[in-house]
């Protein structure tokens, strides 16, 4: 053919259509934005062709959504996805419906979407289960852990990455299996990292980087990071510099920026405390790295840290720009975690030069950042002002506003301030509940209309100094009551005492008394405490109020998560539940469950006489009963017998509440089909809980000395209310057989006589402690009732009562119906 024709032939023949298998290469070569260009040309070619190939469509827009979420373009990403989702449902391709469900959930989850995320992973896991693909359960497994983790509901996620493991592992001579087996493992480690068990997340962790040759090179890099974070909230430095130095050989090997960026973020981390040169640097070329990987969220956190650094070394002006370059750089990235950090930030610097007001506004624009926000109120184990925390925010707040109270008595401060700490106690109770149940916040003014004739006292012990708010129908008054570390000691000493049967050193009765109740006056009537940290383990019957009257003399008490409390709690009507008391107890554990691993774990013995004491206690009330024992003893059952609605639930089973990190609480049950046998606080706060009063007397607590002391108890007791219950008594320490024993039966006889369980709770202390037998007050001060709940029983003669008062109501209608008003006449 002469040169000139086959020239124009060439000209007249059409562009090669683009190929899957050339974007393919382009991804695996690392050139991510010529593959997605590719990808897209792919789609756009077969959708415009003359005959349109919807599976290439499908197969090319998952494929960049995959790419757009790997960069960082999470939004763009969900619309491909979306796009891919719905022409694979159109072809009823039920594999990749199953693996473009997973890739949209990932989006979802990336955008802060967790409720949309965990839909789309468990379609695509029952998709999975449906076909008999294992790979795709584990993966979705593995998926629906990473929301749990996110939302904060730990022990669901480890369920979650432990199944995952248990499945892959039955599979281990399929080559998809021991890359998952390992996952797993480094999942798991995560949760504990985030759990703050720095000891057990490296345990998890050692393994796989024994074996981190059969990783891909970018999974290692992540492990190496993971593992010097760990090392270094472990206090070795020079484990986590080697790990942080291998993960960034490993980004650098595949150039990757935005992963180099990160690793030298948490370099910096490491050097800040006693190297701040260093830290400066690692900070430095941090920032540089995400600007060259066009990463601004990456880039606002090097600028936040950067600007902490120099607020503590006095450079306010290089602080100052550094915070307002990271909360433009978060707005343009769409990082809520950057916005709120950078005002954080800058609310810090405006304080420490004395402009309160500004900080004031500055901390007011963070918390409306972190309200409008999702994800769990982390706290930094590092430094108080750490990246992404959001406690900072509302501790600084409350900090400044008690600083203004004390210039301006009587300007709103103070009630401002409460405000505020219902919304940090609410939010934190909520997402350490996984976001199940019902609860909302109530500012000072509703607090105030919710105590009535009562009183309310609010502490405070999230801050340097612990505070109490002193709350009546009429008035919010402030008290600074000084460090809050000797109280918080007090505290926990008077606890530790009464746990081993002794009786607590007077000297410190007295300190706390003074100190905690003095500010309050005279207590009488009801009173609530909203008691914070390890104020949660201290018996306040045992202290004297102002006027030296004991607690236990002077007024009925209950403790609550929250002020706010007082506005969820509810009590069924009385056509509502089915019977007067429904019992649980003496579960079945077998070892090798998890739950008996749980019981061996912390030594709880069986439960031999939960039978005996369920049936003495049901004698004690009128109406209908239930008692479910040892193989009948599962969270299914319980659940259907709290649906129908009951007035009191008693569970005669170990409830362990542990403050160590990494742990939390549980009560035991009967393993039973997909019921584990333990029953967490956010499995409660999810269960549909018709019941006015729980009982749970037999409660082992292991307190420690700290901020996090006290978090598992308020989340276990605050489960209930979150969940419908409106009260809940608990044991503060595991009280002997014979006193608890006592204790129950006369509660109940208290209970049977109409008292409230208020009323009900004191008179039983009032009743032990006057007899020889029982007085110590480790034998009856350690009951606590959580909430407030109405009468639960009424006696036969009560009911006689009411039944002649009913027919003297009816005798005497006709004659009253019968009388005619009188007409008064002026003249």
């Amino acid at each position: 053919m002469p040169a000139a024709l086959l020239l124009a032939a060439l000209l007249a023949a059409p562009p090669a259509i683009p190929s899957l298998d050339r974007a393919r290469a382009l991804q695996a070569e690392g050139r991510w934005t010529e593959a997605l260009q590719t990808y897209r040309a792919v789609a756009d070619a077969a959708d415009t062709a003359a005959v349109t190939d919807p599976s290439t469509v499908a197969t090319a827009r998952n494929n960049a959504c995959v790419l757009l979420n790997e960069m960082g373009d999470f939004k763009a990403a969900l619309v491909e996805c979306e796009a891919a989702l719905r022409i694979r449902r159109a072809l009823n391709d039920p594999p990749r419906i199953a693996r473009t469900l997973s890739n949209t959930g990932l989006c979802l989850h990336s955008l802060g979407e967790f409720g949309e995320a965990e839909a789309r992973f468990r379609e695509a896991l029952e998709v999975s289960r449906l076909r008999g693909d294992a790979e795709g359960q584990v993966a979705n497994l593995s998926n629906l852990g990473l929301v749990a983790t996110s939302q904060g509901r730990y022990h669901r996620a480890l369920e979650r990455h432990t199944g995952a493991s248990a499945l892959a592992f039955k599979h281990i001579a399929e080559p998809w299996a021991e890359p998952q087996v390992l996952l797993s493992q480094i999942n798991q480690g995560i949760v504990r990292e985030k759990m703050g068990d720095w000891p057990t997340a490296l345990a998890l962790l050692q393994p796989v980087l024994d074996q981190e040759d059969r990783l891909d090179p970018r999974r290692r890099a992540a492990l190496r990071v993971d593992a010097g974070i760990v090392h270094r909230n472990l206090g070795n430095p020079e484990k986590a510099l080697e790990n942080l130095r291998a993960a960034l050989a490993l980004y650098e090997s595949q150039g990757d920026k935005a992963g180099m960026a990160r690793a030298w973020l948490d370099t910096g981390l490491v050097h800040q405390p006693k190297e701040p040169r260093a830290a400066e640097e690692a900070y430095r070329t941090a920032l540089r790295l995400a600007v060259e990987s066009g990463d601004p969220a990456e880039a606002s956190e090097s600028l936040y840290d950067l600007g902490q650094l120099y607020l503590d070394q006095g450079r306010a002006g290089e602080a100052e720009a550094a915070f307002r370059r990271g909360l433009e750089a978060a707005r343009a990235s769409g990082s809520p975690e950057g916005v709120w950090s950078a005002l954080g930030g800058l609310a810090r610097l405006a304080a420490v030069r004395g402009e309160d007001d500004k900080a004031l506004k500055l901390l007011d624009e963070a918390m409306a950042a972190i309200e409008a926000s999702r994800g769990t109120l982390r706290r930094s184990a590092l430094q108080p002002f750490a990246f992404g925390e959001k406690r900072s925010a509302y501790i600084a707040a409350i900090e400044l506003l008690v600083r203004l109270e004390a210039r301006q008595q009587g300007a709103g401060y103070a009630e401002t301030a409460l405000t505020v700490l219902q919304e940090l106690k609410v939010r934190e109770l909520q997402e350490t509940l996984g976001g199940a149940g019902t609860v909302a916040a109530l500012d000072a003014g509703q607090l105030r209309d919710q105590v009535g004739d009562g009183v309310l006292l609010e502490y405070f012990a999230g801050g340097r100094n612990l505070l109490l708010w002193v709350v009546r129908e009429k008035s919010v008054t402030l008290a600074d009551l000084g460090p809050a570390r000797p109280i918080l000691d007090d505290a926990l000493a008077v606890h530790a005492a009464l746990a081993r049967s002794q009786e607590p050193d007077p000297a410190r009765l007295a300190r706390l008394s003074a100190t905690l109740l003095g500010p309050a006056g005279k207590l009488r009537g009801d009173v609530k405490i909203a008691a914070d940290g390890e104020l949660r383990y201290l018996p306040f019957d045992l202290l004297t109020d102002s006027s030296g009257t004991p607690v236990i003399e002077a007024a009925s008490t209950s403790s609550l998560p929250a002020g706010s409390a007082l506005g969820w709690l509810r009590h069924l009507d009385d056509s509502m539940p089915v019977y007067t008391l429904a019992g649980v107890g003496a579960p079945v554990v077998p070892p090798g469950t998890q739950a008996g691993d749980f019981a061996a774990a912390y030594r709880l013995p069986p439960l031999s006489e939960a039978g005996s004491e369920l049936q003495s206690l049901t004698k004690q009330l009128p109406g209908r009963h239930v008692v479910l024992l040892g193989p009948q003893d599962t969270e299914s059952e319980l659940r259907q017998v709290i649906y129908n609605g009951i007035r009191i639930a008693h569970f005669a089973s170990h409830a362990v509440v542990d403050d160590r990190p990494g742990q939390g609480a549980a009560i035991l049950f009967t393993p039973a089909d997909e019921d584990n046998g333990l029953l967490y606080p956010e499995e409660i706060a999810e269960m549909t809980y018709r019941a006015d009063l729980s009982i749970l007397p037999h409660f082992h607590i292991l307190p420690l000395p700290g901020a996090r002391s006290g978090d598992a108890l308020n989340a276990l007791t605050g489960s209930f209310l979150a969940a419908g219950s409106p009260a809940v008594l608990v044991s503060l320490w595991d009280v002997e057989d014979g006193a608890r024993a006592a204790f129950l039966k006369q509660l109940y006889a208290e209970l049977g006589d109409g008292r409230r369980p208020a009323d009900a709770l004191r008179r039983t202390r009032q009743h032990l402690r006057d007899d020889p037998r029982w007085r110590r007050p480790d034998q009856w001060a350690g009951f606590v009732l959580v909430g407030s709940s109405p009468r639960v029983a009424y006696t036969n003669r009560m009911r006689y009562v009411f039944g002649i008062a009913a027919l003297a109501a009816l005798a005497l209608a006709p004659w009253l119906l019968d009388r005619k008003p009188r007409r008064w006449h002026n003249d």
